[in-house]
């Protein structure tokens, strides 16, 4: 008696790479669109613990402080102390008097059609989508 391996056909095999491509093709984008909306409220809650932290440093010291300066205090965590989180970049400018303060939050990867923040001292955080945002921009609803 002679026994007959089974296996699948080179046609079968073709059809389920098709069927897992096609899955991907719809999946992979709303994927990156999911990885982006956590990475805009990942920046969005950081510019808040930002101003948070500028608030507590300003009462502590009478002025802003840098976000080195903010790091140690132990308001802000590491991450963001350097300036790098969860996919943006946090530039925090300070005015010569150390009475004002900017702070941007620009995305590090698709600058064209990312959401760009902004905050100041008036604790207002302002967005712009494929450009950085300003005091001018429109503030996110709360």
């Amino acid at each position: 008696m002679i026994k007959r391996e089974q296996g699948f056909s080179l046609i079968e095999l073709l059809i389920v790479v098709v069927i897992i491509g096609v899955i991907a093709a719809v999946a992979i984008p709303g994927l990156q669109k999911a990885r982006r909306y956590a990475q805009s409220g990942s920046a969005i809650q950081s510019l808040r613990t930002i101003t948070t932290a500028q608030i507590l440093y300003q009462r502590r010291y009478n002025v802003y402080g840098s976000l080195a300066a903010l790091g140690p205090e132990g308001t802000v965590d590491s991450n963001l102390a350097i300036g790098n989180k969860s996919g943006y970049t946090f530039t925090l400018v300070v005015s010569a008097d150390q009475l004002h303060f900017t702070c941007n939050a620009d995305p590090q990867s698709d600058p064209t059609t990312g959401d760009f923040f902004f905050v100041d001292e008036t604790t207002v955080i302002r967005a712009n989508t494929g450009s950085p945002a300003d005091a001018n921009s429109n503030p996110i609803p709360r």
